[in-house]
């Protein structure tokens, strides 16, 4: 997988007939014959159930594709071949180059599992993205169902499937432990809480659908290590392309009888003794110095020590082969994630992002061009006009933008602003970039934005795919009349963890207007007077009585209560088909956003999910909306509320008849955005 590194586009290629395409040397066919009702056969070509098919056929095609395979990146495991590259014009000749030899040696393909130029494809069990490796989501689709195991054979079954990727999962041995002791033969079968424990946090964490990344020989790396009792771990990690910290892997492996009763700072050292051999292949002789973070802070001064015993001896030998440096991190001290920015603020603005942009503007090439043609009066030596072109506040702004430089550090700490916070909550290309373009602007805006969310660790992590349904569905359509909130749907997010007594969430999603959204923490036994209660206290207050609600089938909305109090108040009750959960789709495509939000910044605590509400409701009511081309908050008060200090202070404030007519006009645009989707 190592090869993949820097590859964006993959072809993949499937032979046809796999070990049948090798035949049996003439005079050796009765080795393999084998007996049935109608007679004794010989076969005259290999097939599965040899035991040294597997090996002849990968022999057979590393021979046939010896230069290529020296020559180019590609990759062949049995019958599945794998040519990737970095540019579409380099991937067509090695598939070319690939597909002659198959021709040249009568080998045939299967079509239908062929896929051609595709920036993400499935190899032996793995999604592979761009520098990226995924677990399959079609073998984890059953992992939420698996039943609890009443034998050691079923058990051993559902150990079989999790080694298979557990170098997706931190400290898989140390939470597998107590269910591999049953796997033992002398120990006798009991499945008490202690192993529940440990099978539904296992199944958890396969479906968090952890994101690694491939590695990069010449970059740092960074080896996080740690050890119990029974087992030790430890996870690699390097700088991605924001650079943000992504582990590439993790190992963890159980202590024997004897190794258990090392003491605490052997088990430390032999944690990192493991660590440094699972890959060594990267770091020995790497061009740069691994830094170790350990919480055990005597192993800082390890090679300092001046009595060793033999055991340390041998270890100290090994260690020197490495560059490496041991530092000591208490593990309260090696977040996950930074959610927010090392910013100072003061006032009214970024003073720190300000400064940022002034000093880069002036050693910038663009800007002092600009500067220059508009100080001497001289022509633009661009397309654009210098009347698009200003200054405030020290800054140069393109349009009432303000420009940014070409300075990669400073486009992603604005990227990190508007991606990372709660406030915004990890929002998608097409989001982010309407976000930021509010404020600021440079060249190829758009590419830089794709380029940062597609190397986004929590977003490739915690998102689901979303692609277009074929054929079209099509879309309930919305009154060309209708103020927002006045047609909602409502749908509930239900077996949250518990959070401030709440276990679910009610979602109303303003279906015909602004797109907004309102949510109310509740508990999964809420009734239809309590639905009520809750829209009249967040929605009711705000937006007044609704025309329309669609729901689906819910005892609270279904019930005879909910239908009566809807009739009386002349609202009317649009139900859902039963088990057809694509008629209430505007609600369902906003759970999978507010999963994805609480997934994010939840992770590492479950528990407090209805604190992030605020921020999450905010985060999505201010991004622009793919359908209405605008921000639920514009549509609304005809503005966008400001979620951070900006960079220079805002002097753009209509007066309340401009006011009164922009927001007339949002309206307006939004309907009619409406009626074309």
């Amino acid at each position: 997988m190592d090869k993949l590194r820097n590859a964006k586009y993959f072809t993949k290629l499937d032979l046809q007939s796999g070990y049948n395409n090798i035949r049996i040397k003439e005079g050796d066919q009765h080795k393999a014959a084998f007996k049935t009702i109608r007679g004794l056969f010989e076969p005259t070509v290999m097939f599965f159930g040899l035991c040294n098919s597997p090996a002849t056929f990968q022999m057979f095609m590393n021979d046939i594709f010896r230069v290529i395979i020296t020559e180019e990146a590609i990759l062949i495991y049995m019958d599945d071949i794998l040519i990737f590259s970095d540019n579409l014009e380099d991937l067509c000749r090695k598939t070319n180059r690939v597909l002659n030899v198959l021709q040249e040696n009568d080998l045939f393909l299967k079509p239908e599992k062929c896929i051609f130029e595709v920036q993400e494809v499935k190899f032996l069990g793995m999604i592979i993205r761009p520098n990226n490796i995924h677990m399959d989501p079609v073998k984890l689709a059953g992992i939420q169902q698996w039943p609890e195991p009443h034998t050691v054979k079923q058990l051993r079954s559902f150990l079989g499937f999790c080694n298979f990727y557990r170098r997706f999962i931190p400290n898989y041995s140390s939470i597998a432990y107590p269910l591999n002791e049953l796997t033992c033969t002398n120990e006798p079968w009991k499945w008490n809480e202690l192993r529940t424990n440990a099978f539904t946090t296992l199944k958890d964490l396969f479906s968090s659908q952890l994101a690694l990344l491939i590695p990069d020989k010449n970059k740092p790396f960074i080896l996080k290590t740690n050890a119990s009792k029974v087992t030790s771990g430890a996870v690699l990690y390097q700088a991605n392309s924001n650079g943000d910290l992504q582990p590439c892997g993790f190992i963890s492996e159980a202590f024997g009888p004897a190794q258990q009763r090392y003491e605490v700072y052997d088990r430390e050292l032999l944690g990192i003794i493991r660590g440094l051999t699972a890959w060594q292949h990267y770091l020995l002789g790497a061009p740069h110095t691994t830094i170790i973070w350990c919480d055990h802070k005597n192993l800082s001064y390890f090679r300092a020590a001046r009595r060793l015993t033999p055991r340390q001896s041998r270890w100290s030998l090994f260690l020197s082969q490495f560059d490496i440096s041991i530092t000591h991190k208490p593990g309260k001290d090696i977040p996950e994630r930074t959610l927010l920015p090392d910013t100072l603020f003061i006032g009214k603005i970024d003073v720190d992002l300000h400064n940022r942009i002034k000093d880069a503007q002036t050693t910038d090439q663009l800007a002092n061009t600009i500067l220059r043609a508009k100080t001497l009066n001289i022509p633009s030596p661009f397309k654009f006009s210098l009347d698009d072109w200003t200054i405030d506040s020290n800054l140069l702004l393109f349009r009432k933008h303000i420009y940014i430089p070409d300075n990669k550090d400073l486009k992603q700490q604005i990227l990190h602003l508007f991606h990372d916070l709660p406030s915004f909550g990890h929002p998608g290309i097409f989001k982010t970039t309407s976000l930021i373009r509010q404020h600021y602007w440079w060249p190829g805006l758009t590419i830089f934005v794709k380029n940062f969310i597609n190397g986004c660790a929590a977003c490739q992590q915690m998102k689901i795919n979303t692609h277009p349904t074929t054929p079209p569905l099509t879309p309930i359509p919305a009154d060309p009349s209708a103020l927002p909130f006045q047609s909602v749907s409502i749908d509930f997010i239900t077996n949250l963890p518990l959070s401030n007594s709440f276990d679910s969430l009610m979602v109303i999603v303003d279906h015909d207007s602004s797109k907004g959204i309102v949510l109310c923490p509740c508990n999964k036994t809420i009734d239809a007077l309590s639905t009520a209660l809750l829209y009249h206290q967040n929605v009711y207050r705000r937006f007044g009585l609704p025309k329309r609600i669609i729901s689906d089938r819910g005892p609270q909305f279904a019930s005879h209560v909910f239908q009566t109090l809807c009739s009386r108040l002349g609202i009317k009750s649009k139900l859902s088909t039963a088990y057809h959960p694509q008629t209430d789709g505007q609600t369902e495509r906003a759970n999978q956003e507010i999963e994805a939000y609480l997934r994010i910044y939840c992770s590492t605590a479950p528990n407090t999910w209805a604190e992030s509400i605020p921020d999450l409701e905010f985060s999505h009511n201010l991004q622009t909306h793919s359908i209405t081309k605008t921000s639920p908050f514009n549509i609304i008060l005809s503005y966008n509320p400001i979620p951070i200090l900006p960079a220079i202070e805002p002097t753009n404030l209509p007066s309340l008849s401009k006011q009164l007519c922009l927001l007339t006009t949002i309206q307006k645009e939004a309907l009619a955005a409406h009626d074309l989707a």
